[in-house]
């Protein structure tokens, strides 16, 4: 296969983690031609040369985040796009792939899918989380998925960045008839367990609501659909059914899995992938603040939610 590979690169101290160094080295070993686009201010020239030994390499203005990066990246592959039997976009949000990019799209070559990613949410709107994408060359030659970065521009709110454009893509492509799913499927057990882990997180964020709108905001969240790479963030792990882990998971525990617990069982389990993070994200953690609205601090309720909710050993 010839694939293409655009990958967005960020990182606040102006440095190239290990994991984002593995990630690159994946990238470039499956792929026929990676793009990194870079709003980094590198500390070291020396890990721009790094990357340049191995793709290209495109700096750019840090401006509407992730998806403004891979417009530019695409934009300057042009007609060839159309060359490929694959094109990629994604992230240096996560650690992996824990399992080999070529098994990945071994396995998803055989479902009827036009695009897909490791994870397909439901939150809000059916859509693939576009940390990471695949696109076929149909897609990609298409009149809706050239308009759609055609007429892109940059935003830097990241509410209005996944309305408009990770859900928007997403909503795009089904209205024109494209099938789309994720590499993480859930059983009837995984639904189960995330269901009950949504409903405690719903009570919890209720709880945290004005007294006269618990009830409303319970409701609300509680008919939510749920984010599995979250929500089976630590059930997934042992054969890497979803062959990442988003770093927000670890920084941010939404369903208040046990963060720490986490990353030791990804120490554990992959010790070269993960030997650097635990330091990466402290090293970063004034960067990144807990979001408005999410859960924080340890999980409230007295009763044994450990028990009840299932949690991976």
């Amino acid at each position: 296969m010839r694939v293409l590979a655009v990958m967005a690169n960020y990182d606040s101290l102006g440095l190239l983690p290990l994991h984002v160094r593995d990630q690159i080295e994946d990238l470039v070993a499956f792929c026929e031609r990676v793009v990194v686009v870079s709003t980094t201010d590198y500390a070291d020239e020396a890990d721009a040369e790094w990357i340049r030994a191995r793709a290209t390499l495109v700096r750019r203005e840090n401006v509407g985040y992730d998806f403004y990066g891979w417009k530019t990246g695409l934009d300057l592959v042009g007609d060839e796009l159309e060359s490929y039997d694959y094109v990629i976009t994604c992230n240096d949000s996560y650690v992996g792939p824990l399992r080999p990019l070529a098994d990945v799209f071994a396995e998803m070559d055989s479902r009827p899918l036009d695009a897909w990613g490791f994870n397909f949410s439901l939150r809000r709107k059916p859509h693939i989380q576009s940390f990471f994408v695949a696109y076929r060359p149909w897609v990609v030659r298409s009149a809706t998925f050239r308009a759609f970065w055609d007429r892109m521009e940059p935003v830097s709110d990241r509410m209005q960045v996944i309305g408009r454009y990770e859900i928007g893509l997403s909503v795009a492509l089904r209205g024109a008839g494209f099938r789309l799913g994720g590499v993480l499927e859930e059983g009837p057990a995984d639904t189960r367990l995330a269901r009950l882990r949504h409903w405690r997180w719903a009570v919890l964020r209720a709880r945290r609501a004005e007294r006269g709108r618990r009830l409303k905001t319970l409701v609300r969240f509680a008919r939510e659909p749920w984010n599995p790479n979250t929500a089976l963030a630590d059930r997934v792990l042992p054969d890497a059914r979803l062959p990442v882990v988003k770093l927000d998971t670890l920084r941010f525990d939404p369903y208040q899995l046990g963060s720490d617990r986490l990353l030791r069982a990804c120490e554990e389990r992959w010790p070269e992938r993960f030997a650097e993070v635990r330091a990466d994200l402290a090293a970063r953690s004034k960067d990144y603040r807990p979001r408005p609205g999410e859960l924080d601090g340890p999980a409230v309720p007295a009763w044994p939610v450990r028990a009840v909710m299932g949690y991976a050993r």
